[in-house]
C-alpha cells in the first residue's frame, strides 16, 4: 500500500546522473505521498521522482522511495539527479533552504543499502544538480534519520548549524553538524531524543524555536512525553533550565502558532506550545 504522506567529496561538486527534462510533464512523475516543494530563490520547485521498492526499509510506512530528486530553476528549466541503484531518498518532501555558505539548496534524507541514511544538501550549479555537502553515512544498513533544522544553535549570530535526529526509533541520537561545503563536521551530540515513530508518514515532532532572541531545538524526548528546548553551550548540547514542557500524551506532531507552536497528542489533545 503507497503511504498517503503529509563520503568524501572532490574539489568540483559531486554529481551522479543528470538529466535535462521538459518543465510542464516533469511533476508527472512525483513519488506518490510525496510533496512539491515551493522556492523563492535559485531553486523555484523541487519534488521526488522516479518510485523504486528497492530499498525496502518502511520507515515511513511503505516500501516505494524515490530514486531521483528533480530541482526546477526561475526560468523553468527542470534538472534531474538519478541515484545510483544503491541508494534512494528516503524521504517526504525536499526542504528548500538557504544554507550557511552553500546558497539555495533542497536539503533531503538519502539513504544507501549498506550505510543507512545521510543528510545531503543539493543545488544547481552549471545546470546541473549537484551535492554541496552531507553529513556521513550513519554506517549501516536501515538506519535512518530526521531533520530537526537549520539555525544559530550557539548564538554567535550565524544560523550555520543543523540539527537532526539520528536513529530516532532506536539509540534516539540528537546531532548539531556546522553547515560547510563537502563533509558536514560534527560539533555535538546527546542520546535520549525521537522526533519520529517508525511506520508513520510524516516527519514533524521536531522544530526550531524562536526564544529570547535566539533559536533553540525544539525536540521530545524518547517517550514523546516531554518537549525541551536545547542549545549549544561550550561546544556541548545542553537542556534549557526550567524549560522542559510535560505532555499529558505522546506527541504526535508540532504546528507552528504565532511565535509558539501547538502540540498535537496521540490522544487528540492539542496543547500550546509557547516560546
Amino acid at each position: 500500500m503507497l503511504r498517503q504522506k503529509g563520503s568524501g567529496f572532490a574539489a568540483a561538486p559531486f554529481l551522479f546522473v543528470l538529466l535535462l527534462l521538459a518543465g510542464p510533464a516533469a511533476a508527472q512523475d512525483l513519488v506518490p505521498g510525496t510533496t512539491l516543494a515551493h522556492g523563492a530563490g535559485a531553486i523555484r520547485q523541487a519534488w521526488f521522482a522516479a518510485p523504486t521498492t528497492r530499498y525496502p526499509h518502511g520507515a515511513l510506512g511503505d516500501p516505494v522511495e524515490a530514486g531521483a530528486l528533480v530541482l526546477r530553476n526561475p526560468a523553468g528549466a527542470d534538472y534531474r539527479l538519478t541515484l545510483p541503484e544503491e541508494r534512494v531518498f528516503e524521504d517526504l518532501v525536499p526542504r528548500l533552504v538557504t544554507a550557511g555558505g552553500l546558497g539555495d539548496a533542497a536539503m533531503v534524507i538519502e539513504s544507501d543499502r549498506d550505510q543507512g541514511a545521510r543528510l545531503a544538501f543539493y543545488g544547481l550549479w552549471q545546470e546541473q544538480v549537484v551535492l554541496l555537502a552531507a553529513t556521513p553515512f550513519i554506517g549501516r544498513s536501515n538506519r535512518w534519520l530526521a531533520p530537526v533544522g537549520i539555525g544559530d544553535f550557539d548564538g554567535d549570530g550565524r544560523a550555520e548549524e543543523v540539527a537532526l535526529v539520528a536513529m530516532p526509533h532506536l539509540a534516539g541520537l540528537l546531532r548539531v553538524y556546522r553547515l560547510q561545503a563537502g563533509t558536514l563536521p560534527l560539533l555535538a551530540e546527546a542520546a535520549g531524543y525521537s522526533n519520529h515513530v517508525y511506520g508513520r508518514a510524516e516527519i514533524a515532532m521536531s522544530a526550531v524555536m524562536k526564544a529570547a532572541g535566539r533559536d533553540l531545538i525544539l525536540v521530545p524526548d524518547r517517550g514523546r512525553r516531554r518537549l525541551l528546548r536545547l542549545s549549544l553551550r561550550d561546544g556541548r548540547l545542553a537542556e534549557e533550565e526550567g524549560a522542559g514542557q510535560e505532555l499529558p500524551a505522546a506527541l504526535r506532531r508540532l504546528r507552528p502558532e504565532g511565535a509558539g507552536f501547538t502540540a498535537e497528542l496521540d490522544d487528540g489533545r492539542v496543547i500550546p506550545v509557547p516560546p
